[in-house]
């Protein structure tokens, strides 16, 4: 009895996310897991109807927001990590608009 309670704490310690099943008793402090939100990308559609002007004015604030980010993340202030990616995203979705507006012209 005593060894099937080691193994249990020790098998909970090692995986506290999942329900674990040891010698057929499931663990009650373990929940399944909710499922994770997914966080939408920036679209390039919002972009398209922007003039050139427009555009520059978007990537400038972008970069300044991505210049913020990273000052966050130098001063140790909480920062979301998933904005990184986005801003830069959107940083990409810009560039590319402005490239292909002054390829077809």
């Amino acid at each position: 009895m005593l060894r099937a309670i080691i193994v249990a704490l020790v098998a909970l310690l090692a995986s506290p996310a999942s329900a674990l099943v040891i010698s057929g008793v499931r663990s009650a402090v373990t929940a399944p897991r909710a499922a994770t939100p997914t966080l939408a990308m920036p679209n390039i559609e919002d972009a398209k109807n922007l003039t050139d002007e427009e555009i520059a004015q978007e990537i400038f604030n972008a970069k300044k927001e991505l210049f913020e980010l990273r000052k966050g993340v130098k001063t140790r202030q909480q920062v979301k990590p998933h904005l990184f990616v986005h801003t830069k995203h959107r940083i990409a979705q810009l560039n590319t608009l402005l490239g292909q507006r002054a390829a077809s012209q």
